[in-house]
């Protein structure tokens, strides 16, 4: 192995035993796939969790599950094939190992609620099951498990599994009855136990940050997978053989990685199916740039031990070598030409143009996240660099107005400007050019409008047509009871005392929760209206100039709420998508669109949004000796939304609110100023449709989404872009 994790902290050598005669039918290093995708990896519910890492030793594939449930990873041999084809193109060989290389960290769920403790990572060798369900005895799983929540047991098709123990948990006495945490839930002596097959008598324990090898070889005509499992120096940790069920399939698919909560990772290297051959055989090689360095290019060639490496390089020399990888460097732009022999035997020629001139980096990225009236604007600075070979690590700085530049500072980092002026970013990389994009900070802003739901009273919502239901109080932790179960939305007082950081401890006060949470604590008054209550000229006229979902619907369908979902108001909180479409009683809507009429791409709306599962609304700290009574009416009186979940939306976007368990607490509208001579879009009028067409001067109608700088007609108005 030539690589290692920084996020593990072991570092291993690595030798492949390999003899001539070994033909690899797939091979995958990750040295030069770019993108998981690429490798053939797919996951079903967390793409966003795969990626190519790498150290300037090499490259390899990293499952991260973050703070979610469990998920899955799939990677595809048959992957970049014709549709119907495999890589087994001789379904009649006897015998074929399928070798990878595999890495854990384990999951990280908190002590202190062991209900979470789900260990249930696994990492599985897939095969597509042979026959219908019908076919198959009652019990038997036929899927080839990539799916969520699917571990390995005895009653699995698969050809080989590595599964973690899972223990149980007690309701009785509140504690995990997982036998595999020493000294109770402790995640420091967490120990990594698994077990093979589906077998849970047939355990290994593991080493967290480890690298491992593994090799599975099937023999086809006996229907058994035969396994060895190894450090990657060498030492033995198990090995065994599986009798594959007889409704599997003995043709491996590809290999699943399945994480369990919280925070697990898990690392893939070193693919491949391999085959003898009678004669000799040599492997394709592998060439991978690691480094640039202005017009120098340094590259790494990988190729199998036992065989010897030939190349032709961009100078018009040749070379060879016997150790894996062999290190090229040139600065000489040309075709580099690599190929491996091995006794008689010589392989396919692998090719790499060799461009040696100075690369530029891309520039940055400069995105409004907030704005204030006037020049007050939070931008956000991004670069992104999977276009950039060998995908460096890009940093940027900036100038305001020609002052000095910043500090060199990573991707996505905000800046604050508060007047009338000019931004310049850089882009910066070790070994290539810079970049540098201006900005003009020249738009002046005004508050349009302010839609304040978490503070509209009773009155107020009486007149819109909201009625009131029973209140809510509950003590239970899902969907909307998290809304007091959790107690999330609360504020502190300073209680005196001074934390070893020297801030000011505090006491949290809940004030809405379950009853008895705190001496503030109060039961969420909630008002809903129908579906069928709205027209769309109400709908219109609600929130104005705020739209909600109905607005996008026909006539008919508002007219009698078939297809429109169902509004809450939780009082003091906020609007709320109750999930529910048609009045019925079943949760069908996921999501709701929410936007503002009469603007332009040129405005903006901020969207103050606060969700009951996570801790997203605002929770101001009092002083000492404030009494809960007046910092309770403080906190309301204040917007639970200015907390960690603001989104800035252009003013022809909408925002998704998420049914629930997520509630708008306000909606600021800001228009830009200065746009005299061009006739503004009217809004809260029915006739103003958010959704109709918009044309250039020419009449060409245009993508709402991504209009330049220039005028606009829309409803027979025209707007600026600027």
């Amino acid at each position: 192995m030539r690589k290692f994790y920084l996020l593990f902290a072991a570092l291993f050598a690595y030798t492949v035993v390999a003899t001539a005669g070994v033909k690899n039918l797939f091979k995958q290093d990750f040295e030069t796939a770019g993108t998981p995708q690429n490798a053939g990896w797919s996951s079903p519910n967390l793409a966003g969790g795969m990626s190519i890492a790498s150290t300037e030793n090499g490259s390899w594939f990293e499952f991260s599950l973050g703070n979610n449930n469990n998920r899955n990873a799939v990677m595809d041999f048959n992957y970049g094939q014709e549709e119907g084809a495999t890589i087994y193109g001789d379904q009649s060989m006897k015998e074929y190992t399928v070798r990878f290389q595999w890495g854990i960290q384990a999951n990280t769920s908190s002590p202190s609620n062991p209900k979470n403790a789900q260990f249930s990572t696994e990492v599985a060798l897939i095969a597509p099951s042979i026959i219908t369900s019908e076919m198959v005895p009652e019990g038997w799983k036929i899927t080839a498990s990539i799916n969520n929540g699917q571990y390995a047991g005895n009653d699995s098709l698969r050809l080989f599994t590595i599964t973690q123990l899972k223990g149980a948990y007690s309701e009785a006495d509140g504690v995990s009855t997982n036998p595999y945490w020493e000294d109770g839930n402790d995640n420091s002596n967490y120990i990594l136990d698994y077990y093979f097959n589906g077998d849970q008598e047939n355990t290994v324990t593991l080493e967290e940050g480890m690298w491992y090898d593994i090799a599975v070889t099937v023999n086809t005509e006996k229907r058994t997978a035969s396994y060895v499992m190894q450090t990657l120096t060498g030492d033995p940790v198990a090995e065994g053989t599986y009798e594959i069920p007889e409704y599997c399939s003995v043709w491996a698919k590809g290999i699943n990685v399945l994480l369990g909560r919280y925070n697990a990772i898990a690392a893939i290297d070193e693919v491949k199916v391999q085959v003898e051959t009678e004669g000799d055989f040599a492997n394709k090689p592998t060439i991978s740039l690691v480094e640039i360095d202005q017009e120098q290019r340094t590259y790494d060639v990988y190729f199998e031990d036992g065989e010897i490496l030939n190349l032709k390089t961009t100078e018009g020399g040749e070379e060879q070598a016997t150790e894996s990888p062999y290190r090229y460097v040139t600065t000489t732009s040309g075709t580099l030409d690599a190929w491996t022999t091995s006794g008689s035997a010589e392989s396919e020629h692998t090719t790499q143009e060799v461009d040696a001139s100075v690369i530029s980096l891309p520039g940055a990225v400069v995105d409004i996240t907030k704005v204030n009236n006037g020049y007050v604007k939070t931008y956000k600075m991004t670069v992104d660099n999977s276009t950039v070979p060998t995908q460096p690590t890009i940093l940027l700085t900036y100038k305001f107005n020609g002052g000095e530049e910043s500090e060199e500072l990573p991707s996505g980092t905000t800046i604050d400007v508060t007047e009338k002026g000019t931004l310049e970013v850089t882009t910066k990389a070790y070994g290539f050019a810079p970049t540098t994009v201006t900005i003009e900070n020249d738009t002046e802003f005004a508050v349009d409008a302010t839609i304040d739901f978490q503070h509209m009273d009773e009155a107020k919502l009486t007149e819109l047509g909201f009625a009131e239901i029973d209140p809510l109080q509950d003590s239970k932790m899902s969907g909307e009871t998290n809304w007091t179960g959790r107690g999330r939305l609360w504020f502190g007082i300073e209680n005196g005392e001074i934390a070893d950081d020297g801030s000011a401890k505090y006491d949290s006060y809940v004030v809405y929760g379950a009853e008895g949470a705190s001496e503030v604590v109060e039961a969420i008054r909630r008002f809903t209206i129908a579906p069928a209550a709205l027209t769309k000229e109400a709908a219109y006229k609600m929130f104005a100039p705020v739209y909600t979902w109905y607005t996008g619907q026909d006539d008919p369908a508002v007219a009698d709420g078939t297809d429109v979902g169902g509004m809450k108001m939780n009082y003091g909180i906020g609007l709320i998508n109750d999930g529910i479409k048609g009045g019925t009683d079943k949760i069908n809507y996921a999501n709701a669109p929410i936007g503002v009429d009469g603007l332009t791409d040129n405005d903006y709306f901020i969207a103050y949004i606060i969700s009951d599962y996570g801790s997203s609304s605002l929770h101001p700290i009092y002083p000492q000796g404030t009494k809960p009574a007046d910092a309770k009416a403080l906190y309301k009186a204040e917007n639970l939304g200015d907390g960690t979940n603001v989104q800035v939306l252009r003013g022809t976007e909408t925002l998704s609110l998420y049914r629930i368990d997520t509630a708008i607490a306000r909606i600021d509208v800001f228009k830009a100023q200065g746009q005299s001579g061009i006739q503004t879009l009217p809004y809260n009028q029915i006739v103003s449709d958010h959704n109709a067409p918009i044309y250039n001067l020419n009449g060409v109608q245009m993508n709402a989404k991504s209009l330049k700088k220039g005028v606009y007609v829309k409803q027979g108005k025209k707007f600026v872009v600027k």
